[in-house]
């Protein structure tokens, strides 16, 4: 996995002017660091941010058409709500970052880390993965649906109430995270390595009804 290229020099600057002036050069946001700042209305905008550190940021549905972040790193952002449609993320981190209820739709991932972030009800659906990580996010009921990947590794998560729909999980590890009421379909499930606690409590998705042979008769 290809971690985010970020400049060491980078130039503070307050995020809607650079992206005015983006919009206005017709170029991209590059190299520069962001602190407290909020995401401003550009509708209609393909807007690319490249070499940029986001920290304690806030972003909400802006009406760009599309974003595109390389070699970004966000740290301490909130993020809820937001809605990342046909966007491209490319060597990115997620820090720590408040993500309740983000949508990420139709939008590539390709070496993307999520580390401690909170992505209660959450979804992505349509994506196209590789290299990417979850380590140590609370994911309860968000949902998953037609994730294609290569390289998806799940560490120490919190998936309870998830839904996992039309996903291949044959290799996933998921031996370190909780998955209590987790829903996925039989035609996913197959392949996907869990632990023997965890095996019992998959057992009722198959409709299998488990005994214990150690209680007397």
């Amino acid at each position: 996995m290809l971690s985010p290229n970020v400049p060491e020099s980078l130039t503070e600057a307050m995020l809607e002017e650079a992206i005015s002036q983006a919009v206005e050069d017709g170029t991209d946001v590059e190299a520069c660091r962001f602190y407290g700042d909020s995401l401003p209305e550009i509708p209609g905008e393909v807007l690319e941010f490249s070499g940029c550190f986001f920290e304690k940021c806030t972003f909400r549905p802006c009406g760009a058409e599309r974003l595109v972040f390389v070699d970004c790193v966000l740290e301490k952002c909130d993020l809820s709500g937001m809605r990342f449609e046909k966007c491209t993320f490319q060597r990115v981190s997620f820090r720590n970052c408040r993500m309740t209820g983000a949508q990420f739709t139709a939008s590539p991932l390709m070496n993307v880390v999520f580390v401690g972030c909170l992505l209660d009800y959450a979804g992505f659906a349509e994506i196209k993965a590789q290299h990417v990580l979850f380590s140590e996010c609370i994911m309860k009921e968000c949902g998953v649906y037609r994730f294609r990947w290569q390289d998806w590794a799940l560490r120490a998560c919190n998936l309870n109430r998830a839904e996992i729909r039309e996903t291949i999980l044959k290799g996933l590890d998921v031996t370190s995270c909780e998955i209590e009421g987790i829903a996925v379909d039989l035609s996913s499930l197959r392949g996907m390595k869990v632990n023997r606690e965890q095996a019992m409590g998959l057992a009722a998705l198959l409709g299998l009804v488990i005994e214990d042979a150690s209680q007397p008769l």
